[in-house]
């Protein structure tokens, strides 16, 4: 049976979603028995073996220099070590649901960095959206409570993921800059190995004491093994997607992600779903696609 490039890539699309859904639900499970950095360390250096064979087959050359190395190191810094390492800390703190949600504002943290870094102007329309996602995104850090904000009590984990977007978006916005030098695959690939070092020594220095690997679960092996592989593979898959129908059909894809990924909590860690994350998420949703549309 004969199955037509587009039909392809929808079915690709709905891999990766299935997958990236997974990612926040398999990295509590592997938090039972292994510490964020390590996993995070684990994560990249795995990756970066994958990204690795992809990258020996491309024939566009590299123009090493020291000033594209510290480039790297930077951005692998920012990027993974601030936005992927944290990001498991902050999941150590908080639910799967309200990091699924708060993760689903990520389009518009990049809208805001890049007002304020780059003096972008977006539309009426991309206004209104980001004032609705800030909204959402405070009904769920607020659990839908006057009292929260009155005493200061939030989710010192909710706050390390709003944190690990600004990383992310530095990462994002000064990263489109190497694409001038480098491929995206080279690009993504040397990020990958410079986050994994700096990973590597934040792990051996904190977190060297607060694990034993025999004590670690078969589950928790597993989580990590399906971030490592699958995660990185559905990178490869959404560029794939991305060819044959364009950015644009391809992201509407991604909204799926923070529905599935709550609803896997939901059934397999008996997460709750409360009203401010219903109302909240639901804002977030409305603001994306109003700043988003075009």
């Amino acid at each position: 049976m004969h199955i037509s490039r587009e039909t392809r890539a929808f079915l690709l699309l709905t891999l990766v979603t299935m997958v990236w859904a997974g990612l926040m639900p398999t990295g509590k499970i592997a938090l039972r028995g292994v510490p964020p950095l390590t996993i995070a360390a684990i994560r990249l250096v795995i990756g970066s073996l994958l990204l690795s064979i992809f990258l020996a087959r491309e024939s566009r050359p590299v123009p090493w220099s020291p000033k594209l190395v510290r480039t790297l190191l930077v951005l692998g810094f920012v990027g993974y070590c601030g936005s992927v390492g944290c990001t498991y800390y902050g999941l150590r703190l908080t639910t799967v649901t309200n990091a699924a949600l708060l993760n689903a504002a990520a389009p518009v943290s990049l809208a805001l960095l890049s007002m304020a870094l780059l003096g972008e102007r977006p539309s009426s329309r991309a206004v209104l959206g980001i004032v609705l996602s800030v909204i959402g995104v405070a009904v769920i850090i607020t659990r839908g409570s006057w009292e929260v904000v009155k005493q200061s009590q939030y989710n010192l984990g909710d706050l390390i993921l709003l944190g690990t977007q600004i990383s992310w978006g530095l990462y994002t916005i000064y990263g489109r800059r190497l694409m001038n030098t480098v491929s995206p695959l080279a690009a993504t690939t040397y990020t990958y190995m410079a986050g994994a070092i700096w990973l590597l020594i934040g792990c051996i220095i904190l977190e060297r004491d607060q694990w034993h690997f025999a004590e670690v679960s078969w589950a928790s092996w597993l989580a990590i093994a399906y971030q490592s592989t699958l995660g990185s593979f559905a990178h490869f898959w959404f560029y794939d997607a991305i060819a044959v129908l364009g950015p644009s059909r391809a992201s509407i894809f991604l909204n799926l992600v923070p529905v599935m990924a709550i609803g896997i909590a939901y059934v397999f860690l008996s997460e709750p779903i409360t009203p401010s994350h219903l109302i909240g998420g639901a804002i977030v949703m409305i603001g994306i696609l109003a700043a988003t549309k075009k």
